[in-house]
């Protein structure tokens, strides 16, 4: 089904114009996609990288992801992002956590592998023998701030870099470039998703400014985006509000951002292999890249997930009813 997405000038990514470097890896420069690219045509890029269901496929071609979160406080994050990943269509979903965080998150679903190491006193060890497995990595969602468990996702940050894998920050996964912005500067695989709290604590500990009050002032917004994302070397960032502008929910329940960072997972291996198997792009993927697809595909994924929900639940709408809906919002949307 074919669905029409308003869009503004709302859409930011920076490439590198390098001849000797796929353009749309390398980013550097600002793009913006405006009100002559309407969301058909967007869809038709999420299309393109959508694997088929296919009985020659095996276990682990459409996803096996890594979600490097959950303490005691919050065991939800992780859950909730990874189930997010399997529901969307990744084959399997690992919650890296600390240990008294696992038992409760294996609770939650049988569908899930949790591995009680983020705490453990050889947790970079037990990484490494995981990682690798991984085709990509979300860090952050129930993160928590305890020093030693900041410092052991921290390394496995640096890891995940090592093996130039999709790496998405949410939450307090984006707590720990305060202190280290550089840590992940110029490395083009990286997605920031904060919300509006965590996208001023970044503004400041890199640029020294606070965001403008004109929270509606979308031309205003994308200014400091472009301008956080250059700072940081143009990594991607999902500056919600900005990246799309479909129909969501007036419901502001818990949970929401873990369901956009687990999809956004799925679709970023997706656009990634996509990219690099098929010399027959989609254009719009030629044009823009698997970043922005993978950004684009997981706003709108999420979005229409909230509007659905929200039509059935009102005001009691939780995370768990826009999960049940993931489903009915991808066929609606990419099928």
């Amino acid at each position: 089904m074919m669905v029409k997405v308003p869009l503004k000038s709302l859409f930011c990514q920076l490439r590198k114009l390098n001849a000797t470097t796929d353009r749309s890896l390398a980013m550097a420069g600002l793009r913006a996609l405006s009100t002559n690219v309407d969301g058909p045509k967007l869809q038709e890029m999420i299309r393109s990288i959508v694997p088929g269901l296919t009985s020659d496929k095996y276990k682990g071609q459409c996803g096996r992801l890594g979600i490097v979160g959950g303490c005691r406080e919050y065991t939800g994050a992780p859950y909730f992002a990874a189930i997010s990943a399997m529901k969307v269509g990744a084959d399997l979903a690992h919650v890296f956590c600390t240990e008294d965080a696992a038992t409760v998150i294996k609770s939650y679903s049988p569908e899930l592998i949790v591995h009680p190491i983020l705490d453990s006193s050889d947790a970079e060890l037990q990484w490494a023998q995981w990682v690798g497995r991984m085709q990509a990595v979300v860090i952050g969602p129930g993160l928590g701030r305890n020093p030693s468990v900041l410092s052991n996702a921290k390394s496995f940050m640096k890891k995940v870099m090592e093996l130039h894998l999709p790496l998405i920050l949410d939450a307090d996964g984006l707590w720990i470039l305060l202190s280290d912005p550089g840590l992940i500067h110029g490395y083009s695989k990286a997605i920031l998703t904060p919300n509006a709290v965590e996208f001023a604590r970044l503004l400041e500990a890199v640029l020294g400014q606070q965001p403008r009050l004109e929270q509606k002032d979308v031309a205003a917004n994308a200014d400091e985006v472009e301008k956080l994302s250059k700072a940081l070397g143009c990594v991607t960032i999902i500056r919600k509000a900005i990246i799309c502008n479909s129909d969501g929910s007036n419901r502001r329940c818990g949970g929401q951002g873990d369901l956009l960072s687990g999809s956004l997972a799925t679709f970023a291996h997706w656009s990634y292999m996509a990219h690099s198997k098929n010399s027959k792009l989609n254009a719009q993927l030629q044009e823009f890249g698997p970043s922005l697809c993978a950004a684009y595909a997981s706003c709108l994924l999420t979005r229409q997930c909230a509007a659905n929900a929200f039509k059935e639940f009102g005001r009691s709408t939780t995370t768990t009813d826009l999960i049940s809906q993931i489903h009915k919002s991808f066929v609606c949307l990419f099928e």
